[in-house]
């Protein structure tokens, strides 16, 4: 049988492993008028900048500003409305007024003895995580842009080597890269060198009128070179004649044929 002292001795380990955690947590009463605060954790303070007396009884919505996701919010709102758990990552802001972003999760915890719901809302700061996926990405698609290069060699004549993978991005891309080409340089001929694909998938005949079409729109001629056997098969199986497009076996067998 629990005693009295170590009944008390255990929520006072408890609420000081709360206090100390150092993600953010936050008790609201939802049977109080505007859903408020009446608990919050050390955490919760260094991560926002507010102290106790600047949260408690308020609402949390004060977190929120300009960059924060009203989808988010509403998803908040109704699953709170259910007494569900839900967990979201939205943008917040600290007393200073910098936003970080808040992997935010909260769950609704029944008492017996009172007969009614609070909710519990666990806060981290995932902002250096984020960040480092945006980078990674903004590099990612400086990569991309890089490895759809158009490089002029002759007047009106100009080639781009395609390495790597040919698949629906890197064909928007290649799409992109056109259209800023023909804005200020038009070309009479466009190589497109595909030596260097390591991979290409079954509609790659497909995408190769598709870009001689687009190409053909904008007064360019589609020079293919490098083909191997078995782009030559995808070639062939798509119904459409394409006879029309040039092919050469390499940019060095191509470029006499072209000046002429």
């Amino acid at each position: 049988m629990t005693t009295p002292e170590a009944q008390d001795s255990k929520w006072s380990i408890l609420n000081k492993a709360l206090h100390s955690s150092q993600s953010g947590i936050i008790v609201t009463d939802p049977s109080l008028p505007d859903n408020p605060i009446i608990y919050l954790n050390q955490g919760f303070s260094l991560m926002t900048g507010y102290k106790e007396e600047e949260v408690l009884g308020e609402n949390c919505r004060f977190l929120q500003g300009p960059l924060t996701n009203p989808h988010h919010v509403d998803e908040i709102r109704s699953a709170i409305s259910r007494n569900q758990s839900v967990s979201v990552t939205l943008v917040n802001y600290r007393k200073d007024g910098s936003f970080f972003h808040n992997q935010l999760t909260i769950d609704p915890t029944y008492i017996e003895e009172e007969d009614k719901y609070y909710f519990i809302g666990v806060q981290k700061d995932v902002t250096i995580e984020i960040t480092a996926q945006e980078q990674l990405q903004q590099a990612l698609e400086e990569v991309e842009r890089l490895s759809t290069p158009i490089v002029p060699i002759e007047e009106g004549i100009s080639v781009l080597p395609l390495i790597g993978t040919l698949n629906e991005r890197r064909i928007e891309m290649l799409f992109n890269s056109f259209t800023a080409r023909n804005t200020s340089s038009k070309d009479r001929y466009l190589i497109l060198d595909v030596s260097g694909l390591a991979q290409f998938n079954d509609s790659f005949g497909r995408d190769i009128l598709n870009i001689y079409n687009w190409l053909k729109l904008m007064g360019t001629q589609l020079v293919l070179t490098g083909i191997s056997p078995d782009m030559a098969i995808h070639m062939s199986t798509i119904e459409d004649d394409m006879s029309f497009i040039l092919v050469y076996q390499s940019i060095k067998d191509a470029l006499p044929k072209l000046k002429l």
